[in-house]
C-alpha cells in the first residue's frame, strides 16, 4: 500500500510540474508577441563599415555613407519606445573609426533618461585610436555615473585570430586592448570569440589561452545575420562536417563545465548543443520581448540576425514602426527563432524547464540508496518489445564518456556477442552521454540503439533484455557505478542474466565504494575479469561464483581492425599522455602536488632522451580521450609542450579527434609510442609496436597488464620517471 501511494504522489508530482512548465511556456509566448512592452535593450549599431575583413561578414565591403550624428541620434532616443531603455550596446562594423563616437554616447546618456549601463564592441585593430576613444567614453559614463562595459573580439590565438579576421598582427592588439581596458582603466571587460569553419579546431587553443590568462568571455556559432550582409557566406557559416559539428559539442559541454559559471549562459551553450545535433534552439531570445535594433542611418528592426527594416525613425516615429510592423515580428518568431543559433540570452524556457524537472525526476527515481524503490516502479512501465528469436544484450558501464580504449572494449564486447548468437542478437547500450556513444558506434560501424542511464530507460531496458553486462572498464571510486548496481539488482529481480564482462577492479579507496563493488558483484552471475590481479582482488571478496580470467576486450577487436591497416614506418615518436590525477597517488594532496610537477619534468625528459637517441623528425601528441569528463588529453598536450618542449620544432599536437583506427594508424607507423593512458598501453602492445609505459597507476593496472603479458621491461615506474626529472 505505501508503495501504490508513492507511485500516486510521484504521478502526481510529475502532472504538477508539467502544468507549472505549460503556464510558464503560454505566459512567455503571449508576450512575445506584446507591442505594448517597451524594449529595455537597444542594439545600436553606429557604423556600417568595417576595417577588419572578417571571413563570416561583410559589413566591410559596403561603401562608407553618412551615418546618424549625434544629435540626430538623440532626437531618435526620446521617441516614446525608448523610455524604458536600461541599456545600450555599441556595435558596428567598428565603431572606433568614428572620430565622434565619444559625443555619441553622450548623446545616448542625455536621451534615455533611466539608463543603467552601456557598452562596446571592438575588433582592436587601431589600437591607439581605440584606446583614445574609449577613454573618452569611460571619462563620460564616470562623470555621468553610468557603468560602462566592453567586449573585444577575440576568434584564435595568433595566426587564428588574424586568419579570421584577415588582418596581420590583430591579435597582439586585440590581446594588448583587452588587457589595457581591464587593467589600465578598470572597464569590466570581456572577449567574445565567433567561431566559424574556419576557426573550429582553434577554439579549444583559445579556450586553453583565455584560462591560463585569466580572461572572460563568451563563445558563439557564426550566423547568417542580416546587419552583416552574409547570407552568401554560407561555406564558412554553419557548414560544418560530421567531426567538426561532434567536436563542437564536446567543446560547448566543456564550456559548461570548466570555464562558464553563469547559468543564463550554460544554458545558451546547451542550447546551442542541442542545434549542433539538429534540434531546435531551446533558450529564449531578448528580441522577443525586451531588445530593438537602431541601424546606423535610423533604420529600425526588430531583432540583428533575422529582421527586415520595419522604417527609418530619422523620418517616422519609432513607436509607431514598432507598432504597425507586428506582422514581421510574428513572421520572425514563425520562421527563423527555432533555427536560429545566435547567442542571445533570455530567462528560461517552457522546454528547458521541463526538461530540468525531467532530470530532477529521474534522478530521484534512480538514486542508489532507494534502488528497491525503482524496481517496484519498474512494475509500471511496459516492456520494450523485441524478436523472440533475437537475444537482447543491454551493455552499461562508463558509455557516453569512453576513451578511444572504452570504444576498442565495446567492439570486442560486441563482437563475442556477435559470434555467440550467429548474429541473431541485438544490442542496446545505456550511455551517460547517448550523444558521445551515438558517434562511438558510427566510427565502429555498429548497429545499436543507444539509451540514456539517466532516465527510466535503464529499468525498461534492462526488464525487457535478455541480459544486462557491465562492459568493461575499471570498477571505481565513481558515482556511476550506480548504473550497474541499479540495473544488475532489478535484472536479479527478474531472472534477467547479469555479466560483468572484462572489468578490472579499482582503484578503490572510498568504503562506499568497495562495498558498491562487491554489492555488484553478488548479484551477478557470469564474472570475467580482465587481468590477474583484479581475479586475486575478487577472490578475497570470497564469493562462490568463481571470475573467469579472459584479457581486455579490447585486444582482438585492435587485432581485427589492425589487420586491414597497412602504413610504413615514419622517424616519428607518438606520446599518448594523460594527466595525472590524485585518485592514482597513496599520499596526501600536498605531497602529490610536489611529485606531480617531478614526474611531468621526468616524462619530458624521458621524451627527449629517446626522441634524441632514435633521432626522429617529429615528437607527436596524440590523444586517447577527447570529453572533458575523464579529462580531454588534448588540454594536457597544451599544456604540457608549452611548459617543456616551448620552441621545440619537432613537436606535433593532434588537435583532431581519436578513433580506434586512428589510434591504430598512428602507433604503426611510429618508431616509438611512449603510453601513458592504460588502453594506449594495451593498443601498443596489441599492435607489437616498440613502446614504453608509464605506471601512473603506481603498480595497479599498467604493471598488472604488463605483468600478465611478460612485458615488465616495457614499464617505467614513477620512481624511475622521478629520477629523470
Amino acid at each position: 500500500m505505501r508503495i501504490l501511494n508513492y507511485l500516486r504522489l510521484t504521478k502526481s508530482y510529475t502532472s504538477t510540474i508539467y502544468k507549472q512548465a505549460k503556464s510558464l511556456y503560454t505566459l512567455k509566448n503571449q508576450n512575445v508577441v506584446d507591442i505594448n512592452h517597451k524594449p529595455s535593450v537597444l542594439n545600436l549599431n553606429i557604423i556600417d563599415s568595417c576595417n577588419s575583413k572578417c571571413t563570416m561578414c561583410n559589413i566591410w565591403k559596403q561603401d562608407e555613407a553618412l551615418e546618424i550624428s549625434p544629435e540626430e541620434l538623440g532626437n531618435v532616443l526620446r521617441d516614446p519606445l525608448f523610455s524604458e531603455l536600461k541599456h545600450v550596446g555599441v556595435t558596428g562594423g567598428e565603431p572606433t573609426l568614428r572620430e565622434d563616437l565619444p559625443e555619441i554616447y553622450m548623446s545616448i546618456i542625455d536621451a534615455v533618461p533611466n539608463l543603467e549601463g552601456v557598452s562596446i564592441i571592438t575588433n582592436a585593430i587601431e589600437s591607439e585610436d581605440v584606446l583614445n576613444r574609449i577613454k573618452k567614453i569611460k571619462a563620460i559614463c564616470d562623470e555621468q555615473n553610468i557603468p560602462f562595459s566592453a567586449m573585444v573580439s577575440i576568434d584564435g590565438v595568433g595566426k587564428a585570430h588574424d586568419n579570421v579576421r584577415g588582418v596581420k598582427g590583430n591579435f597582439e592588439t586585440a590581446i594588448k586592448v583587452f588587457k589595457y581596458l581591464e587593467n589600465e582603466l578598470k572597464i569590466p571587460t570581456s572577449f567574445g570569440c565567433t567561431i566559424s569553419k574556419l576557426n573550429v579546431w582553434d577554439a579549444d587553443d583559445l579556450l586553453y589561452y583565455v584560462k591560463k590568462h585569466n580572461m572572460y568571455g563568451r563563445f558563439r556559432i557564426a550566423e547568417s545575420i542580416n546587419r552583416l550582409y552574409n547570407q552568401d557566406r554560407g561555406k564558412v557559416i554553419r557548414n560544418f562536417d560530421e567531426d567538426e559539428t561532434y567536436n563542437l559539442i564536446l567543446f560547448f559541454e566543456k564550456l559548461k563545465r570548466t570555464y562558464e559559471t553563469e547559468n543564463t549562459y550554460q544554458r545558451t551553450y546547451s542550447s546551442i548543443q542541442n542545434m549542433l545535433q539538429g534540434g531546435d534552439r531551446l533558450i529564449g531570445c531578448p528580441y522577443h520581448k525586451n531588445g530593438v535594433v537602431l541601424g546606423s542611418k535610423g533604420q529600425l528592426s526588430y531583432c540583428a540576425p533575422k529582421s527586415k527594416e520595419i522604417g527609418n525613425a530619422t523620418e517616422t516615429s519609432a513607436i509607431d514602426l514598432y507598432k504597425k510592423n507586428v506582422k514581421e515580428k510574428k513572421r520572425i518568431l514563425k520562421e527563423n527563432c527555432k533555427s536560429c543559433i545566435h547567442d542571445y540570452h533570455a530567462p528560461i524556457t517552457y522546454r528547458e524547464q521541463k526538461n530540468n524537472f525531467e532530470e530532477e525526476f529521474y534522478a530521484k527515481i534512480l538514486k542508489r540508496s532507494k534502488a528497491s524503490r525503482a524496481i517496484k516502479l519498474t512494475k509500471l512501465l511496459k516492456t520494450i518489445p523485441k524478436n523472440k528469436n533475437t537475444y537482447r544484450v543491454f551493455i552499461v558501464g562508463w558509455y557516453g564518456t569512453e576513451t578511444v580504449g572504452d570504444k576498442a572494449i565495446l567492439g570486442g564486447i560486441i563482437e563475442f556477442y556477435k559470434k555467440q548468437y550467429n548474429n541473431n542478437v541485438e544490442f542496446v547500450i545505456g550511455s551517460l552521454y547517448p550523444f558521445i556513444t551515438d558517434r562511438t558506434c558510427k566510427e565502429l560501424n555498429f548497429k545499436a540503439k543507444v539509451v540514456s542511464t539517466k532516465t527510466l530507460d535503464l529499468l525498461r531496458y534492462t526488464k525487457s533484455s535478455d541480459e544486462i553486462v557491465m562492459g568493461g572498464g575499471p570498477l571505481m571510486d565513481l558515482e556511476e557505478l550506480s548504473v550497474p548496481y541499479i540495473g544488475f539488482k532489478l535484472a536479479k529481480s527478474l531472472g534477467v542474466k547479469t555479466t560483468v564482462f572484462g572489468c578490472g577492479i579499482g582503484p578503490l579507496k572510498r568504503e562506499k565504494f568497495s562495498k558498491l563493488v562487491k554489492n555488484i558483484f553478488s548479484l551477478t552471475d557470469e564474472v570475467k575479469l580482465r587481468d590477474k590481479k583484479s581475479i586475486a582482488v575478487y577472490n578475497e571478496y570470497g564469493f562462490k561464483n568463481k571470475a573467469k580470467y579472459i584479457g581486455d576486450p579490447a585486444k582482438g577487436f585492435i587485432e581485427q581492425q589492425s589487420s586491414r591497416i597497412i602504413v610504413e614506418t615514419e622517424n616519428v615518436l607518438s606520446c599518448f599522455l594523460r594527466d595525472w590525477t590524485f585518485e592514482y597517488y597513496t599520499g596526501d594532496k600536498e605531497t602529490f602536488k610536489l611529485e606531480k610537477e617531478k614526474f611531468e619534468q621526468g616524462i619530458a625528459n624521458l621524451i627527449k632522451e629517446e626522441a634524441d637517441r632514435l633521432n626522429v623528425e617529429k615528437i607527436e601528441f596524440h590523444h586517447m580521450h577527447n570529453f572533458v569528463i575523464g579529462n580531454d588529453d588534448r588540454d594536457f598536450s597544451r599544456y604540457f609542450t608549452e611548459k617543456y618542449f616551448y620552441n621545440d620544432h619537432r613537436v606535433f599536437i593532434n588537435k583532431k579527434l581519436s578513433t580506434v583506427d586512428s589510434i591504430i594508424t598512428v602507433m604503426k607507423k611510429s618508431k616509438l609510442n611512449i603510453c601513458m593512458r592504460f588502453h594506449s598501453v594495451l593498443f601498443a602492445h596489441t599492435l607489437d609496436t616498440d613502446f614504453l609505459a608509464i605506471d601512473y597507476t603506481l603498480g595497479g593496472k599498467i604493471h598488472a597488464y604488463l605483468e600478465d603479458n611478460n612485458v615488465l621491461e616495457k614499464e617505467r615506474s614513477l620512481e624511475q620517471i622521478l629520477k629523470l626529472s
